[in-house]
């Protein structure tokens, strides 16, 4: 008679049981509930697909119709009596509106690929938590049936609690730099600094606090090219930029700056080279790409002085 099961048993293992059984019935409405979460992501996945779809559609109708009209143009110059002057400038304003236009679509093109490429992570999170959640409801149903097959044994449950399960981590892109600039590289001088790479950096930099732009230039080029590992190659990329700013070589800059953020994305120049690059995209009159530069200096770098002349700055663009 000791070793039988005693009512007490048989009862305690049936709570056992029926808790066992709501904790799987609450992890299948979970379930549920993700699988329709997933369901809704999938398809404003679908709608920003076609968006973006759309939108190079109409870069590229933008695109043609620009290509038009420059040929039109200058049909209309080759065959009008008038001063040529007047036309150019007629020219001139009509292609920076166009080429406004593109950058503008450009802009949005990329901030709803960048959206899509964030809601497709989070999608892939909620992929990984529902086979999470399925494991251990396959795992709850196995313990429930061994308990349910053997109420006759006096059983001493020990049923594991689960942790709570951390929500998942999106982690957003850093905006790059999201107009694709043309890739024009400068010719690098192939004189190599006569002197040590101390001695070079300094010269270089001692012509451009003087105002010597295109001869500060020529110098750190050549400084990069003879001291590609030097202590002093971010400095020298970011003051290259600055270079080529004051001569208003804006995507020249851009890409300097660019170095300068991906070479040395711990450095102490980076926060300046991500306000400049912004300012340079200001210049050449792309507020979509220079606000979203902006922002990413503000969020990023909230306390620096960068920060706060960015701030200012998105205030006057709008």
């Amino acid at each position: 008679m000791s070793g039988c099961a005693t009512q007490g048993d048989l009862d305690a293992v049936q709570r056992d049981s029926n808790s066992l059984t709501k904790e799987f019935l609450g992890l299948q409405r979970n379930i549920y509930d993700l699988n329709a979460e997933v369901k809704a992501v999938s398809a404003k996945l679908d709608s920003l697909d076609k968006r973006t779809g759309n939108l190079q559609r109409d870069l590229s109708v933008l695109s043609s119709e620009a290509k038009t009209k420059v040929g039109l143009l200058e049909k209309e110059m080759e065959s009008s009596s008038q001063p040529m002057r007047r036309y150019q400038a007629d020219l001139g304003a009509r292609l920076d509106k166009l080429q406004l236009d593109v950058q503008n679509l450009s802009g949005r093109f990329e901030e709803s690929k960048y959206f899509a490429e964030k809601t497709f992570g989070a999608t892939k999170n909620y992929q990984t938590r529902l086979e999470e959640l399925e494991k251990r409801v396959a795992a709850l149903s196995k313990s429930g049936e061994g308990l349910e097959k053997k109420p006759e044994t006096p059983v001493a449950p020990s049923v594991e609690k689960a942790g709570e399960e951390k929500p998942p981590v999106v982690v957003p892109v850093a905006p790059e730099a999201t107009k694709e600039t043309p890739a024009k590289k400068p010719e690098v001088a192939k004189k190599p600094p006569a002197a040590g790479p101390d001695e070079a950096y300094k010269k270089a930099y001692e012509l451009y606090s003087k105002g010597k732009i295109d001869d500060a230039q020529k110098e750190f080029k050549r400084f990069l090219e003879a001291y590609p590992k030097s202590k002093y190659v971010e400095n020298s990329h970011f003051w290259l930029g600055e270079c080529y700013l004051s001569q208003k070589k804006y995507e020249d800059a851009i890409l300097e700056f660019d170095e300068v953020i991906k070479k040395f994305p711990k450095g102490n120049k980076v926060p300046d080279a991500l306000y400049r690059q912004g300012m340079a995209f200001l210049e050449m009159k792309d507020t979509t790409n220079a606000k979203l530069i902006l922002k990413e200096v503000v969020r990023r770098f909230p306390q620096s002085d960068q920060a706060n002349r960015a701030r200012k700055k998105l205030q006057e663009i709008g």
